[in-house]
């Protein structure tokens, strides 16, 4: 889980990163910065691709401008992971089709669990950068890395916090619920979303209880019953905007939680 992605690599899990102009139907005011050229410019700081993820489009010609992410990892992380530690990450998304700028997020990868939380709240955040291109575009990009940089210390003490707490099973029920409802799937028990895929995760503190959540709602596979009474599974999310989505609400949801039992 510490291999650096290559050009090759990352070209074939987001190929609009590379896109060299931008979607046809772009105004000239749009200036095109390739995120290829930002992931050169977050290696000068010791950043590495680790993980991409690109989003399909049904628009014939806009597939190769879509939105997509990329996951950094600082040099100092790229060492050996021992199995429930937490490594904190950064989380760049763009498109080149006018439906997102720039924005840099603060991500957590846990080994036994490959998915990786997205930081947002009140206390993190998200910082943007425009496409307005510039002599300066270089230096608000690594303003805007720093930026996230600097609150990964506070990010890393709330999880360790979150250890700590001891869940209920009337909580972790609830917790299960309020999360099902996030992808507004009607046909699984909230009982699934709490099922373990490992023996690491049996834990019933609130961070490894959140983290069993994020994984089955992500990676999907969950049995249930639609109101027809046919049988049907989750599908996995592989949508950019909707994997942001379920794990900044999922995060928030977890502060509140932790605020209430705390």
């Amino acid at each position: 889980m510490n291999a650096i992605l290559t050009a090759d690599q990352l070209r074939s899990a987001v190929p609009s990163a590379f896109a060299v102009s931008p979607w046809e139907r772009m105004s000239d005011r749009y200036k095109m910065v390739p995120t290829c050229e930002v992931v050169d410019i977050l290696g000068g700081q010791g950043y590495r691709p680790v993980r991409a993820m690109q989003s399909s489009s049904r628009i014939e010609g806009k597939g190769a401008f879509a939105r997509h992410m990329i996951r950094f990892r600082h040099d100092e992380h790229l060492g050996p992971i021992v199995i429930g530690t937490e490594v904190p990450e950064l989380v760049l998304t763009n498109s080149h089709d006018g439906s997102s700028a720039y924005r840099f997020m603060a991500g957590i990868f846990r080994l036994v669990c490959s998915n990786g939380l997205t930081v947002q709240s009140a206390d993190f955040g998200s910082i943007g950068v425009r496409h307005s291109g510039g002599a300066d575009f270089r230096k608000r990009i690594e303003d805007a890395t720093f930026g996230i940089a600097a609150g990964l210390p506070r990010t890393v003490a709330r999880i360790e916090e979150w250890k700590q707490i001891e869940l209920k099973p009337a909580h972790r029920e609830a917790f299960a619920a309020a999360a099902l409802e996030l992808r507004e799937v009607k046909q699984v028990e909230p009982g699934r979303m709490l099922a373990v895929r490992r023996a690491e995760d049996r834990k019933p503190d609130l961070w490894t209880t959140a983290n069993v959540i994020q994984e089955n709602l992500i990676k999907g596979g969950l049995p249930g019953r639609a109101s027809t009474g046919r049988r049907s599974t989750t599908r996995p999310v592989k949508s950019v905007g909707e994997d942001l989505r379920l794990n900044k609400a999922l995060w928030v949801l977890t502060e509140k939680l932790a605020a209430i039992v705390s």
